[in-house]
């Protein structure tokens, strides 16, 4: 995991799936860092497992703007069957060329 903060906006590059153990450390980040963005790279995953969708629900809702870019489409069914399309309207996803 790469990372850096600029001004009020943290920037997370994943070199690994968004499941429990990538969430530890990012809720770490986020409880450490004084942030109003969160922007995640998920260009390297291939999961986003339920740690990860409570995790972004979770940071969405202390007020906090979240971009995720390259997330894998599993992410998008995954929202879908869980329901929770309504309370992640304000999530920004950005889709670039996945390798």
């Amino acid at each position: 995991m790469e990372y850096h903060k600029t001004d009020q906006m943290l920037f997370v590059k994943l070199k690994s799936d968004l499941t429990y153990p990538s969430v530890k450390k990012l809720e770490t980040l986020v409880n450490v860092e004084d942030i109003e963005s969160l922007v995640i790279d998920l260009t390297e995953a291939k999961i986003v497992d339920s740690e990860g969708i409570r995790f972004i629900y979770t940071v969405m809702k202390e007020g906090v703007q979240i971009t995720l870019v390259n997330p894998p489409y599993i992410f998008d069914k995954i929202v879908d069957i869980l329901k929770l399309k309504s309370y992640m309207k304000d999530l920004k996803i950005v889709r670039e060329e996945r390798r």
